[in-house]
Parts: structure tokens; sequence; C-alpha cells
């Protein structure tokens, strides 16, 4: 089942240590948490990050918590650091400071310094446990990225259901009072049971739904796959509520929707799960038995598309290349850095096709777009997008919550980083409006080719930051999915001299031809090793 926004699911704590003075530093399940967290952001992150200003930045966090407790040095300047926690300016205890960087110490001490505070203050004796371990490690992730986060037990496992699937029954849940269900999984278990759009769930296993919060109804019709579960349906039309039988299934929500305008496949890809490529290539091939034979085009709609799993975003732009590159990934960890490359046996190779992107389309989506545009195989049509070039690796800890870290940064196959640069598009549309006239006008300056595209058709790999800022100011981002992007991919795939321009110009500019390699540069020179597919870009 897919809850709506605002289902959540129930919490599980992680049980604190809240040992006395005496029993600070003994290992136990906080010390071995905190540790373990410390040690696989040091190892892991992007940019070398010491674990004692980690340390330092969850132990203040308490201070946020409850302003009574304070932590300062105690004796500045001694060869060995010694800080003193304080409550309600009375030192309640004194922890000399690892004198290493070593994950293991630092953790030990944190985890005394946490228990001593909690001792002292009322405040924070009575937050649960999973409350200060989150509060601590959200001081961690400060001295991080954006992208580097801590997910607690509950939200861990809902971005866990999100990228991998879950056992259930295949509906959407509108919250509220009748616990309506707003869509059904096309051939889910559900849809083969019956179940539609609009009918209310009264009852779950004979128990009735009334006066329930919505996450434990989610819940409820979750479960292991091939189990059963029985929904009491309202439905218009029914003398009486019904039920169903259903029996759960693996369910991964949607991420590719087809349209079909005449011999021209528009697909719309939302997010990169563990289904996307797969779901994309089925989609394809739908659309040609539909016409009968090969398609004369595919529009790629990837507007507010905010990334997902890296595998997917990799294998779905290996459906359009022939062999070569598709992006690299460079980091400080040696497991952070790999080429990834198209095995050349895409299953529309020469079909002309048009990328839509916009300025919410980021991570993953960015990867593709990029990819298709450096090799010459697509014209990117819309608004500037996002800029989000890093990948981040999940840690799953042993308290069922996952750390999100920040550990490479990708490169297009032309060699520039997407970070902070993302993907100008071909054709811009951002200082466009929907109506003919303006689409006339992106006719003619796809007409003119590369003289009429100024900055914004410069190599990307020779610019500086200055020169960024002019190519995404030539193109700004904009949000939405405008009418005339599609207009102009259908126009542009309609008339193969137009297209054919388009791609010139792309290689005018300075991008690969299809089958070349990576440029190299700087980035690329401190770099090399592997990455496993499974890591995933938010």
């Amino acid at each position: 089942m897919l809850p709506r926004a605002g289902a959540v699911a129930a919490v599980i704590a992680v049980a604190a240590c809240a040992a006395g003075p005496d029993s600070l530093f003994t290992a136990g399940s906080t010390e071995k948490l905190y540790a373990r967290v410390l040690d696989e952001i040091t190892a892991l992150y992007v940019t070398p990050v010491s674990a004692r200003q980690l340390a330092l930045a969850g132990a203040g966090q308490l201070h946020r918590l409850d302003g009574a407790v304070d932590l300062s040095e105690r004796q500045p300047g001694e060869a060995q650091e010694q800080l003193a926690l304080r409550y309600d300016g009375r030192e309640i205890a004194a922890p000399a400071s690892p004198p290493t960087e070593d994950a293991r110490e630092w953790g030990n001490w944190l985890a005394g310094t946490v228990a001593a505070a909690r001792q002292a203050s009322p405040t924070l004796a009575a937050l649960p446990a999973e409350r200060l371990d989150k509060a601590v490690f959200d001081g961690f992730t400060s001295k991080l990225d954006r992208y580097s986060r801590y997910s607690p037990p509950d939200l861990a496992r809902s971005r866990r259901a999100a990228r991998d699937g879950f056992g259930g029954i295949g509906v959407t849940l509108d919250g509220g009072d009748q616990f309506r269900i707003a869509e059904v999984v096309p051939q889910g278990p559900a849809d083969r049971a019956g179940i539609r759009p609009d009918d209310k769930v009264t009852a779950i296993d004979g128990v009735p739904t009334a006066g329930r919060p919505t996450d434990e109804i989610v819940q409820e019709m979750r479960g292991a796959v091939a189990t059963p579960v029985t929904v009491t349906i309202a439905r218009a039309g029914f003398p009486e509520p019904r039920e169903f039988r259903v029996e759960r299934a693996l369910i991964t929500a949607p991420t590719v929707t087809l349209t079909d305008a005449r011999r021209t496949a528009i697909v719309r890809v939302t997010n990169f799960n563990h289904t996307t490529r797969d779901r994309l290539a089925e989609s394809l091939k739908d659309a040609e038995a539909k016409v009968g034979g090969r398609l004369d085009g595919i529009i790629l709609d990837l507007r507010g598309n905010p990334g997902g799993l890296l595998d997917q975003a990799v294998g779905l732009a290996d459906l359009f290349l022939p062999e070569g590159p598709i992006s690299a990934a460079v980091g400080r960890n040696p497991a952070s850095r790999q080429y990834f490359t198209a095995r050349g046996d895409s299953i529309a190779g020469q079909t002309p096709m048009a990328v839509l992107i916009n300025g919410d389309s980021a991570s993953s989506s960015e990867i593709v777009a990029a990819a298709l545009q450096d090799r010459g195989r697509a014209v990117v049509i819309g608004s500037s997008s996002y800029g989000k070039g890093t990948i981040q690796t999940v840690v799953h800890l042993p308290n069922e919550a996952e750390l999100t870290v920040t550990w490479a940064y990708l490169l297009s196959p032309s060699g520039y980083l997407l970070q902070g640069h993302g993907v100008v598009p071909t054709l811009c549309t951002a200082d466009l409006g929907s109506d003919d006239q303006a689409l006339q006008s992106a006719v003619q300056r796809a007409r003119a080719g590369p003289a009429a595209s100024g900055a914004a058709m410069r190599a990307r790999a020779s610019l500086d930051e200055n020169g960024w800022a002019a190519l995404r100011r030539a193109c700004p981002r904009r949000s939405g999915r405008p009418a005339i992007d599609i207009k102009l991919a259908e126009q542009l795939l309609a008339d193969p001299k137009l297209y054919q321009a388009s791609l010139h110009a792309i290689r005018a500019a300075g991008r690969l031809a299809p089958g070349a390699g990576p440029a190299a540069g700087p980035s690329l020179t401190e770099a090399g090793g592997a990455l496993s597919s499974s890591f995933r870009t938010p």
C-alpha cells in the first residue's frame, strides 16, 4: 500500500545508555552506534572530516534540547584538551578528549557525555533515546553537505520501501476519516481483486478502520509477500460493504508513464527506483507494438524528476546509447570511483529522441540528460536543471536507521562536473510561453543553430565558474511542465533536417561524438576505483 504524505510508520526507539558517572566509558550499544556512525562518515565522506569535530557538533546539540546544558573547555592550553560539561552552571563531568581521531574513542566519549547530561537534566531524561540519538546525528551531519543526513528507523523504513518496494496490495490511500482509495496500481493485487479508486476501506481483517490513525491502516495492509489480507470496501452501488481477499505482492511505486502521440512515444519518468529501467523498456515495447513497428520518435520527460537510484539512471541511459561513456564518479574513498559505460546493445539506439528537463530535474535525471546530450544522442529541451551532481551512499545502521553520506561527485561524458552546474538544454524554452508565437520563436532558434545560441552552446568542460554562471543565466532554471516543451519536441522530431541540425549543434559546440571516452581532467586524474550500483542519488 502507498500512503499519501502524512501517513507515518511506527517508530522503533533505540535504548540509550543511562549509566552513572563511574561507568560513562564502558562499551555499550550507544557507544557502538555513535562510533559506527563516526567511522562511516570519516571513511566515506567526499572530503576529509574530523571525528573530533563531528563528536563536538553532536554534543553541541544537547544545549539545543536543554539550554541549561553547556559543554566548554575547562583548562584551555593544556596538551590534552579537557572539556567541562555543566548543567545550570554547575560542573557535572569533565571527560578528557581523546588524543587521536579514533572514531571508537570519540564514540565512547560522546556516549558518556550524553549519558551524564541526561542524568543531570530532567528535560533530556524525559526524551526518548531515539530522539537524543537523532539530535546527536543531526549535529554530525550539520558539518557535512546538505545531502548527507540521518534518517531514524521509521523514516528509513519508508525510504527503503520507496526504493526497494514492499509487501502490499498496491493502492494509494487518502488520509481522513473515510480512508478513500485514491489510486490503484495497474495489474497489482488490489486491481486484480476488483478494488477501485474512490472505494472506502471500512475494515482490515474484520477490524473496523473508523477512528484509527492512517499509519496503522497502512501497516496492516502491508505485510509479507504472498500473505493474504481481507479488505472490506464500501462503494457507491454496493448495498453494503463487501470483503475482498487480497494476496500481498512486492509493490514498487510506478515511476514511468507512457503517452502515445501518433507514432511518437512520450514517456514521463518521475523518479528512479528499482523497476524504472525495466518499466521504461516495457513501455517502449508496448508503444512499438501499438504502431506495428519502429517508433518515429521518443520524448523522454524528466521534468520535476528529483533523482533516485544511480544504477537505474545508468541502466536507463544504456537503453538508448551505443557503446561508450555514460558518467564517471570521483571521490576520496577508493570504492566511490568508477566509470559507467553503455554496453552497446541499446533497444532504441537509432530512434530520434528529445529529453525534457526543468529546474527541478536533479541528480539521476541529470545523469541521463547529460549522457544523452554529450553523446549526441538526444536534443535536450527546457530550462537549466537543478545542478545536484553528487552521489550518496546509504549505510544501514544496527538500529534500523539509515545514514546517507555524500561520497562522490559526478562527471558527464565530456568531463564536466554536474554539481552546481547541471545540464543546460540544447534548446532553451525558459523565457517562452506556450502559445503558437512562442513555438515559432523556439523553432526559429533551433533553425539558427549555434550562432543563435551564443554562450549556451559553448563546450561545458572548458568553462570556469564564471563561464558556468553565464551559461546558466542564458537559460535560467524554471519549474513546471510548460506545454511548449512537448510542442517543440514534437515539431523537432517531425522534421528530420531540424532534428539533425540540433544534434549537429551539440557536436559543433565541442561535445563528444557517439563512442568517445570521457575527457581527462583534474578531477579524473585524482580518482579511480569501483562504485557499487546499489548506491543512491537522492
